[in-house]
């Protein structure tokens, strides 16, 4: 072989595998700009979700508190004994509250605030009986019920984020 068919060879070996290596770059360099991408994505996903719990935070807060306070006033006319009608108003109050629960939710204050007003509801019936009927049943669900509140409020999202995975891993 002679000295220009070696040149010629050699040019074409250190040429290809030059190539090869711009391949090997090139496809390493677009599967880390995919997973950028994907990264800043589920980034922006998150914080669109904190945003949204954020705004719904305030709304919640505010009916909550307005359904625990007709609760607390219910248990205080117990004390008093007052007859069923002195009831009534505030029990139609409380139930209207729990329909605004049911909206702004999640489906777990709601579910609580249904079973305060179920428990107010059968303690009125019993109390309508028996002037001497016991409403210490309506102390756990108003207990679970701001339990639930609290962990709606609480809530950031976190959850929702641990559950979105990258693509390609």
């Amino acid at each position: 072989m002679d000295a220009g068919v070696a040149a010629v060879v050699g040019a074409a070996i250190g040429g290809g595998l030059a190539g090869l290596t711009a391949i090997g770059t090139g496809w390493f360099a677009l599967r880390v700009a995919r997973l950028q991408v994907a990264s800043q994505e589920t980034q922006a996903e998150r914080q669109r979700r904190f945003e949204a719990l954020a705004e719904r935070r305030a709304p919640r807060q505010k009916a909550y508190e307005d359904f625990l306070d007709i609760g607390h006033r219910i248990e205080d006319l117990f004390e008093d004994m007052p007859e069923w009608s002195a009831h009534r108003p505030l029990w139609l109050e409380l139930h209207q509250r729990s329909i605004t629960v049911a909206v702004v939710g999640p489906d777990q204050v709601a579910e609580a605030a249904e079973a305060v007003t179920e428990a107010f509801t059968l303690a009125l019936f019993r109390h309508g009986r028996d002037d001497h009927a016991e409403h210490t049943d309506m102390v756990g669900p108003m207990k679970a019920f701001a339990a639930a509140a609290r962990r709606a409020l609480e809530d950031d999202g976190a959850e929702y984020g641990a559950a979105v995975s990258l693509p390609g891993r």
